[in-house]
């Protein structure tokens, strides 16, 4: 069980990074 949620957490960690790096690349290409 204890994989599972470490497995859990680094995809949701993942997602933000990734959120994180998109929204920054679209603010310097609109600016």
């Amino acid at each position: 069980m204890g994989g599972e949620i470490l497995l859990i957490s680094i995809l949701c960690f993942s997602m933000v990074l990734i959120g994180l790096s998109i929204g920054f690349l679209l603010l310097k290409v609109q600016g």
